[in-house]
């Protein structure tokens, strides 16, 4: 797990040089996403319950529902992501032939992020509108996995579209559709 957290914070603090490292560590994306993502996943869960120290009239049942969401949202969006990118991630990509383990190391450290987003949300006592802009940033350490995955110059923005709606809008949309049928 900390091989995973340390590639991710190189991520999300220097983009560009953390595709480098992600590219010439070659993580193996079945390990990182059992040893990494998973476990995280788990912690988003869990953050849930911090909402006891500021939010009094609380019950656990709610939290429990929050927790359970936080946790299958995540969950279902990364297999849904993988299928976006068997299907159409092929057309953006130079060769036409995409790598699977590139694509799913960037499955696995983009839906990890958006985990993350959700952690730092989870721990506010406060509602602060600019932490829900921080999918926003994805969508940049998404454009800079360009040269990592070997997209054409021609499709880096449908390649950047199609990363984002599978990493960014669809763990949003499940979330809160799973929040609102559930909650």
């Amino acid at each position: 797990m900390l091989e995973y957290l340390k590639l991710m914070m190189q991520l999300l603090l220097v983009p560009v040089r953390g595709w480098e490292d992600v590219s010439s560590a070659s993580p193996d994306p079945d390990e990182m996403l059992r040893k990494g993502l998973y476990p995280l996943m788990g912690v988003a869960a869990l953050s849930e319950f911090v909402s006891f120290f500021y939010v009094r009239e609380l019950s656990l049942a709610t939290v429990l529902v929050r927790a359970v969401v936080d946790f299958g949202a995540y969950f279902v969006s990364l297999f849904i992501t993988r299928l976006i990118f068997d299907v159409y991630l092929a057309r953006e990509l130079e060769g036409g032939e995409v790598n699977r383990r590139k694509s799913e190391t960037l499955t696995v450290f983009a839906i990890g992020i958006m985990v993350l987003f959700r952690i730092i949300g989870n721990c506010l006592p406060a509602d602060v509108n600019i932490f829900k802009f921080l999918p926003l940033y994805l969508v940049l350490i998404l454009y800079k996995s360009i040269p990592y995955m070997g997209v054409r110059h021609d499709r880096e923005f449908a390649f950047l579209g199609l990363t984002s709606i599978a990493t960014v809008l669809v763990p949003l949309a499940i979330y809160y559709l799973l929040y609102f049928i559930v909650a």
